[in-house]
C-alpha cells in the first residue's frame, strides 16, 4: 500500500498503467493457426499504388466528361530474412519453404482494389462513383473511368476530386504441413489511402439575357429589344446577336453586331421583325445566341437562350381613332379658327380697297 502524497502516488500509478499499455499497443495481433507452422523466411514489401489523371484535365463547364485515371503499383519486395530456411534439414521442410517464399513474393500485390472517387463539395456530378479492379501487381499499371458533368454554373477554377483507394494485400504466410499436399495459409489485411486528382473548369464567355422588351403588333413590323450580359471569365470580341426565324415572325434583319463584351458587360441588340396577319396576340418562345471570338481568336457560338417575345392585337381603325379624338377635335378647332381668320381677312382687305376706291 503506497503512502505519502497523494499527488505523487497518482502520478506513479499513471505512468505505471502508460507503460503496461505500450507494449499492448505495439505488439501486432497474429492469427493463432499461424504459431503452430513454421515461418521460414520473413519476407518486407507492399503495395504503393500511384494514380494520375490520363490526358487533359481542363474542361469546360456543362461538359460531360470521362476521367481516364491509371492505377499503378510502384511496390516492391525490399528484403527477405532467411534464418530460419538456413536451419532446414529435411526435404519435406524444403518444399514447405519453397510454398511460403513463393507466396510472401506477392506481398508488393494489391488485391480486390476498390477506387472510390468524391466531389467533395467540387460542383461536379459523379455518374459513377465506385470502380474495383482484381489485382495490381508490382509493376503493372490497371485504369478505371469515372463519367462525370460539370455544372452548367461552375466558375473558372482548379477543382481537387477525392480518391479513396482500398485494397488487400499479404501480411504474412505460413504453410501448413500435412504429408501429402502441403498449402500456404495467407494472413491478409486491408489498407487504405486518399489521394487528389484536381480538374480544372477553364475561363470563358458565357452569357445571359437580362432584358426583353417590343413593339410587335399581330399584321404589323415593330421591333425587339434584347439586352445580353457576358457572365463568364472572358472578353469575347465581335460578339453578334442572333434571333432564330420561326413563325409567325419574319425578321428584316434576324442579328445585329454589338462589339466586344467584357465580362459583367452588357449590350442591347434592336432587331426589326414583322408578323403576320394570321399571328395570335399571346407570348411566344424563341432562341436566341451570339457568336464571338475568344481570347485566342477562335469562334465560338453560345448556348441558345431562349426569351419569351410579346405580340399584342392589331388595334381596329376606330379603335385608334377614338384613342385620339381629342387630338382629332384639337386639330378641327385650329383648322376652323384659322380658316374663319383667312375668311375674315380676305374680306375686311376687298372692303377697305373698295372704299379707297370710291
Amino acid at each position: 500500500m503506497m503512502s505519502g502524497d497523494p499527488v505523487r502516488n497518482k502520478v506513479v500509478v499513471a505512468i505505471v498503467i502508460v507503460l503496461l499499455a505500450v507494449p499492448v499497443a505495439i505488439c501486432q495481433y497474429i492469427p493463432e493457426s499461424y504459431t503452430r507452422f513454421t515461418n521460414y523466411y520473413d519476407v518486407t514489401g507492399e503495395p504503393c499504388i500511384v494514380s494520375s489523371l490520363v490526358g487533359d484535365n481542363e474542361f469546360d463547364r456543362g461538359e460531360d466528361a470521362i476521367l481516364i485515371i491509371t492505377m499503378q503499383n510502384r511496390g516492391m519486395i525490399s528484403g527477405i530474412d532467411t534464418d530460419t530456411y538456413r536451419n532446414i534439414s529435411n526435404s519435406d521442410s524444403l518444399e514447405r519453404a519453397a510454398i511460403e517464399l513463393a507466396a510472401e513474393l506477392k506481398k508488393s500485390s494489391a488485391d480486390h482494389v476498390v477506387v472510390a472517387l468524391f466531389a467533395d463539395g467540387a460542383p461536379v456530378d459523379i455518374l459513377t462513383d465506385v470502380q474495383e479492379i482484381e489485382s495490381i501487381e508490382e509493376g503493372r499499371i490497371e485504369t478505371v473511368r469515372f463519367p462525370i458533368h460539370i455544372d452548367d454554373d461552375t466558375r473558372a477554377g482548379a477543382y481537387p476530386l477525392r480518391m479513396e483507394i482500398s485494397y488487400d494485400r499479404i501480411q504474412n504466410v505460413r504453410v501448413s504441413n500435412p504429408p501429402d499436399r502441403p498449402y500456404p495459409n495467407y494472413w491478409n489485411t486491408t489498407e487504405k489511402q486518399d489521394q487528389t486528382i484536381t480538374i480544372v473548369v477553364e475561363k470563358e464567355s458565357d452569357f445571359e439575357v437580362i432584358d426583353v422588351s417590343s413593339t410587335l403588333l399581330v399584321g404589323g413590323t415593330g421591333f425587339l429589344n434584347v439586352t445580353y450580359r457576358n457572365t463568364g471569365e472572358e472578353a469575347a470580341a465581335d460578339a453578334t446577336a442572333r434571333i432564330s426565324d420561326m413563325l409567325p415572325f419574319t425578321a428584316v434583319r434576324n442579328q445585329k453586331r454589338i462589339g466586344t463584351l467584357a465580362p459583367g458587360e452588357t449590350a442591347t441588340a434592336c432587331f426589326r421583325v414583322g408578323t403576320g396577319r394570321d399571328a395570335v396576340p399571346k407570348v411566344y418562345d424563341i432562341s436566341t445566341g451570339i457568336r464571338f471570338r475568344d481570347e485566342d481568336g477562335d469562334v465560338q457560338i453560345s448556348d441558345p437562350m431562349q426569351i419569351g417575345v410579346v405580340v399584342a392585337p392589331k388595334v381596329p381603325f376606330s379603335a385608334k381613332l377614338r384613342a385620339k379624338k381629342w387630338w382629332i377635335i384639337a386639330v378641327v378647332v385650329v383648322l376652323a379658327v384659322f380658316w374663319g381668320w383667312w375668311a375674315w381677312k380676305r374680306r375686311g382687305g376687298t372692303i377697305k380697297l373698295f372704299s379707297e376706291t370710291l
